[in-house]
C-alpha cells in the first residue's frame, strides 16, 4: 500500500512484485525450486530498470492498469530515451515546448490501436465529470465492447479510488454482479486481449506485465525479511519437469505471437533495456538447440574419429580462453550474491 500511495510512483504503478517462497523443499533443493537466482538477482536488477516481470503469484496490482489505462507520467518521462538523445541531440524547450511535445504525445498514444483511446489524466475529476466526458471520450457502446454490457460496472472503471456509484441501489449492485462473474460476459470484448489479464499462452503472467509495461508503467520489486507470499513447490523430479516444460511452451507461445517483445509495442513506452529483459525470458528454451549440439558433438567425434573443430591459433585461444573465464565468473558471483552455498550448487 505504502508503493501504491506514493505521491511520486503511485500512479504510474501497475503492480508490486513479491518473491516466491516455498515451503516443503528438502534442505539442499535437490530440484531449484528456490530459483534464488531469478528472485534474489535478475528481479532485483529489473528493479532499476522499469520493474519486475510478473511471475504469476506473490503480487498485488494496481486496478486501473488491469484496466487498460494509461499511467499519469510526468514531463521526464515523456522525454525521448537516452537512445534517441544520442542520436538526434538533445534540444532546450520551453514551457510551450514542452506542452506541444505531450500532447503530440497523447495524440500519438490515442491512435494506437494496442493503448486505450482514455488517459487517467483525463478523468482525474471521477464519476462526477463522467457524464461530460463521455462523448469527448468514447461512446457508451464502445465502452461497452471494450468492458463489457454492466453500465455501473463500466461506471466504477472511472473511479480512480475503487469503489461503485453513490446512486446505485443494493438490488441493482446485486444484479449486475451476478452477470458480470458471469462466464459469457466477456465475449466479444476486449478482456484477455487488451485489458486485464491477456489470454494466448499458458504463461499469461508474462505476457500481462509485458502489456502493462508497454503502454508506460512501471513495477516495484519487494523483498521484505519475513516472505509476504508462500506457496507449495513440486516434490518430485516428474512434477518438476512438467511445470518446467509448461513455462517453456508458455514462452514458446509468446514468441510466435503478436506480442513477441521483439517486435510489440515499438510505439509505446518500453524502456529497451527492459525489451531486452522480455526477449530473454521468452527465448531462453531455444538455448536447449545449441546445448543439444555441444554436448552430442564430442561422441560424433570419438565414434567416427574424426575431429571436426578446425585449429586456430594461440591469439584467438586466447579468446575462447577469456569468454570460459568470463562464464565461470558469472555463475561464481551469482553463487555469492544469492548466498548459495558450494554443496547446494
Amino acid at each position: 500500500m505504502c508503493f501504491m500511495m506514493d505521491p511520486a510512483y503511485g500512479r504510474k504503478t501497475c503492480y508490486v512484485q513479491f518473491p516466491q517462497r516455498f515451503d516443503g523443499i528438502d534442505l539442499h533443493d535437490r530440484y531449484a525450486n528456490r530459483n534464488i537466482v531469478f528472485f534474489d538477482i535478475n528481479l532485483k536488477g529489473l528493479d532499476g530498470i522499469q520493474g519486475p516481470v510478473y511471475v504469476g503469484t506473490g503480487c498485488c496490482f494496481n486496478r486501473q492498469a488491469l484496466y487498460g489505462y494509461d499511467p499519469v507520467l510526468t514531463e521526464a518521462d515523456l522525454e525521448p530515451n537516452i537512445i534517441v538523445k544520442s542520436c538526434c541531440g538533445s534540444r532546450k524547450k520551453g514551457k510551450s515546448g514542452n506542452k506541444k511535445y505531450i500532447d503530440k504525445k497523447r495524440a500519438a498514444k490515442r491512435t494506437e490501436s494496442t493503448i486505450p483511446i482514455f488517459n487517467m489524466e483525463d478523468i482525474e475529476e471521477g464519476v462526477e465529470g463522467y457524464e461530460e466526458e463521455r462523448s469527448l471520450l468514447m461512446s457508451q457502446k464502445r465502452l461497452e465492447k471494450r468492458f463489457g454490457q454492466s453500465p455501473v460496472f463500466i461506471a466504477a472503471t472511472f473511479m480512480e479510488q475503487g469503489g461503485i456509484p453513490p446512486s446505485t441501489n443494493p438490488a441493482t449492485l446485486l444484479k449486475e454482479a451476478i452477470h458480470v462473474i458471469s462466464c459469457g460476459y466477456e465475449d466479444k470484448t476486449e478482456w484477455g486481449k487488451e485489458i486485464g489479464w491477456i489470454y494466448g499462452s499458458v504463461t499469461e503472467d508474462i505476457l500481462t506485465g509485458f502489456k502493462m509495461h508497454a503502454r508506460g508503467w512501471i513495477s516495484i520489486y519487494c523483498m521484505p525479511p519475513r516472505p509476504a507470499f508462500k506457496g507449495s513447490a513440486p516434490i518430485n523430479l516428474s512434477d518438476r519437469l512438467n511445470q518446467v516444460l509448461r513455462w517453456a511452451l508458455g514462452s514458446i507461445e509468446i514468441l510466435l505471437s503478436r506480442h513477441c517483445p521483439i517486435w510489440y509495442g515499438y510505439k509505446g513506452r518500453l524502456r529497451l533495456l527492459e525489451r531486452l529483459a522480455y526477449i530473454n525470458t521468452i527465448v531462453y528454451p531455444l538455448t536447449s538447440i545449441p546445448l543439444l549440439a555441444y554436448c552430442m558433438l564430442p561422441a560424433f567425434c570419438l565414434l567416427t574419429g574424426k575431429f571436426i573443430i578446425p585449429e586456430i591459433s594461440n591469439f584467438a585461444s586466447m579468446w575462447f580462453i577469456l569468454l570460459f573465464v568470463s562464464i565461470f565468473a558469472t555463475g561464481i558471483l551469482e553463487l555469492r550474491w544469492s548466498g548459495v552455498s558450494i554443496e547446494d550448487w
